[in-house]
């Protein structure tokens, strides 16, 4: 492991190229610079600064690309330090959620949750929710809110809500005899889900559009070029719910979920259970949430 100490002298000696100068800077005596260099010498197994009797010293290769990496150690040791020390909040909770979901559903119960628990901070991981499943099971996240990946020991709460068809305001389901449908490259179950209700209305639609991943598939959506399938509670403005009053045949139903690791267990994760169930079923935030055991499987 890279000493930061000698990275520094080393950093100050390669600005200067002055064993004398990068003293002086340091506040610390020449020998002590030498030995900080030669240290990390040893470390690499590499000459990293030239230097001799009546000869200029000067960076070798390695001493040059030594400097950026400790350049950018240095900086990013700095970024921490500052971050810990000027943090307001005693602890965090990892919540891990999917992209979709972090754009519609979080805003305003993390605003409710700031109110209810104002010195707990929260940090957000996005992942498609097989992928949240994993990183629950690692313990990289405290708490996952996704689609119901069936239920476990872990599993807060299990609520059913419907699918609809999303698209801009101003998109016209009627505009053409088919429909035009945009959805994640990898998205299946959506797709099945909207061919099969089209099928069952006697109407067709087309793959209009793809993306990877669901910024693009959004830009598709507010673009007016084409619809998508979502869970209800995620389509918030701009995007609009369109259902059997536009001439759209209703989708099947989803399952939103919260699920816990098991070593993990916290009042205020039971606050932001609550305020996540409530915004499903759209209910108000501003009140005080309602038990736990309230709204468990």
């Amino acid at each position: 492991m890279l000493d930061l100490n000698c990275l520094e002298s080393f950093v100050v000696a390669a600005e200067t190229l002055n064993f004398t100068d990068a003293a002086q800077r340091r506040n610390t005596v020449q020998s002590a610079i030498s030995n900080h260099v030669r240290k990390l010498e040893d470390d690499t197994g590499r000459t990293l600064l030239e230097r001799g009797r009546g000869q200029t010293m000067r960076l070798t290769p390695e001493g040059h690309a030594l400097l950026t990496y400790a350049r950018r150690i240095l900086s990013l040791t700095d970024e921490a330090l500052t971050t810990v020390k000027n943090s307001r909040f005693p602890w965090a909770i990892r919540l891990g959620t999917t992209v979709t979901l972090a754009q519609s559903v979080l805003p305003p119960v993390l605003n409710a949750f700031s109110k209810h628990e104002p010195d707990v901070q929260i940090h957000i991981q996005c992942e498609r929710s097989s992928t949240l499943s994993e990183r629950l099971d690692a313990r990289d996240i405290d708490v996952a809110f996704m689609l119901d990946q069936g239920k476990r020991a872990e599993r807060i709460f299990a609520e059913s809500t419907p699918l609809v068809w999303a698209g801009s305001a101003t998109f016209d389901p009627q505009a053409s005899a088919e429909v035009p449908l945009v959805f994640l490259t990898d998205g299946r179950d959506l797709r099945r889900h909207a061919f099969d209700a089209l099928d069952r209305a006697g109407r067709t639609g087309h793959i209009a559009h793809q993306s990877p991943h669901p910024i693009g598939l959004r830009a598709f959506v507010l673009a007016g070029l084409a619809l998508t399938v979502m869970v209800k509670p995620a389509v918030t403005p701009p995007l609009k719910a369109f259902g059997p009053e536009d001439g759209l045949p209703p989708l099947a139903t989803s399952v939103l979920s919260l699920y816990r690791h098991s070593r993990y267990s916290a009042k205020e994760t039971d606050t932001l259970a609550q305020l996540l169930n409530a915004a499903i079923k759209g209910q108000a935030l501003g009140e005080r949430p309602v038990r736990l055991d309230k709204i468990r499987d």
